[in-house]
């Protein structure tokens, strides 16, 4: 249950420990685990421009600098720019007299124009074109060869020392470092120690002439101080990415369509040492029967992040020391805190839910149940009353949190490895964490 312009109501923990919307989850059908932001690995599969959609390589983009040769944004308001087309009429020559101009023709001539702030091409002196895509003069930096020697020289730097640094993990006397040896070799640690102390990040004097043109920073090779000398900018690429699982490598998936969905219909005045009605709609995303227990937060087991069968392949990356490093799993994993003043009266019963209909969503007739749990049923949904009790010593204000636990019947359609038994229905658990909003003084 998430909200655009409101507070997340209900998150779930993801197996690290982080409590996220499901929308900023992830959930991997082969580890059939939950997954955050912080247990996946980003992988750039192509390269395009949004506005024109042309697709190109990575090597063509980082010939490029990343940025389409046709699309342009608008220099002022980095709106992007329209080509127009406008009738380009023959001059006469002036020596020439009253002689008729012969075997010439008007011809369209094209120009850049933003429909925002109406800046055009022809404010900087850029001349028409005569075809309508690229072709537009690009500016050179006089820098650019300086800039290109430091880049290599650069890269060299850091192919030499990731090339000792693999020689002395395969003799097995380094001793890892625990950060990023790049950033102190590129200044980036002392520019962010500077920034924490109040200083600049650099100790040259900063131009009060450009420093709060919003548009000369855009072009950082040429930093215009007048708006004469803005050039519209070439569009920058976009990424097609795809996130994988850091613990197998496998392409992840949204949980909505895995991970049973919670959702807050109602909630009664929480006071201390009361007890409320809850009512909680649950909603099975998948293409099969789901059976849903709630259970304690504290039974939940806890997570176990095991690698997979050792391999040729397994075996190789362990001679050469290529094996992943799982040191980001205890820099991220943190422990749950499932104390509240809150608790509920888990119902001794196991809940059934439809499989996915897509048809069903259009049916209107929900069946009502005279049941004190369920309310009523409609299709893959059904609606849930609890009671919550509030401690006496509840503290009054916000911060009414309810911890819940699901357990859940999973059937995985994924085929398994050779070498892996198949194993298809599965017994999974789920930790939600309700916001309830705030308890309310006597």
């Amino acid at each position: 249950m998430a909200y655009l312009v409101q507070p997340d109501y209900v998150k779930y923990t993801c197996t690290c420990g982080q409590q996220k919307p499901i929308t900023n989850l992830y959930f991997c059908r082969h580890c059939l685990k939950i997954r955050c932001s912080f247990c996946i690995s980003h992988e750039v599969d192509s390269h395009y421009c949004a506005n024109c959609l042309e697709n190109m390589p990575s090597s063509e983009a980082r010939l490029k600098k990343n940025r389409c040769g046709s699309c342009f944004d608008c220099p002022s308001c980095f709106h992007t720019l329209s080509t127009r087309a406008t009738v380009a009429q023959p001059r006469q020559d002036p020596a020439a007299g009253d002689a008729k101009v012969e075997n010439k023709q008007s011809k369209k001539m094209y120009y850049l124009l933003c429909f925002n702030c109406r800046w055009t091409s022809r404010d900087v002196g850029i001349p028409d074109q005569p075809v309508a895509t690229g072709g537009w003069p690009e500016r050179v930096n006089p820098f650019n060869s300086r800039v290109n020697q430091l880049l290599d020289f650069y890269k060299a730097v850091v192919q030499q020392e990731k090339q000792e640094k693999l020689d002395k993990e395969r003799k097995k006397y380094a001793i890892r470092g625990k950060y990023i040896t790049l950033t102190d070799k590129t200044g980036l640690t002392m520019a962010m120690a500077r920034n924490i102390a109040g200083l600049p990040s650099s100790e040259g004097a900063p131009s009060s002439a450009i420093a709060n043109f919003v548009p000369s920073q855009a072009s950082a090779e040429w930093q215009p101080a007048d708006v004469a000398r803005l050039y519209p900018l070439a569009r920058p690429l976009s990424v097609k990415r795809s996130q994988r699982c850091r613990l197998c490598d496998h392409n992840l998936t949204k949980p909505d369509y895995h991970v049973p969905e919670v959702k807050i219909i109602s909630c009664e005045t929480l006071k201390p040492g009361a007890t409320c009605a809850l009512l909680l709609k649950l909603s099975n995303p998948t293409a099969h029967e789901m059976q849903i227990t709630l259970v304690d937060p504290a039974e939940v087991p806890e997570h176990q992040e095991r690698e997979e069968g050792r391999t040729i392949e397994k075996s190789l990356e362990k001679s050469l020391c290529l094996e992943k490093d799982m040191s980001w799993l205890e820099a991220v994993s943190r422990k749950v805190d499932v104390t509240s003043p809150l608790s509920v009266t888990r119902p001794d019963v196991t809940l059934t839910l439809a499989q996915r209909d897509d048809a069903a969503e259009y049916d209107d007739d929900a069946h009502t149940h005279s049941d004190d749990v369920i309310l009523w049923r409609k299709s893959n949904k059904l609606a849930l009353r609890l009671q919550v009790q509030v401690a006496e010593g509840a503290v009054e204000g916000p911060g009414a949190r309810l911890p819940l636990a699901l357990r859940y019947s999973y059937r995985n359609t994924v085929p398994p490895a050779s070498a892996a038994p198949l194993v298809r229905d599965h017994v999974l658990y789920v930790a939600v964490l309700l916001d309830l909003g705030q308890v309310y003084a006597e």
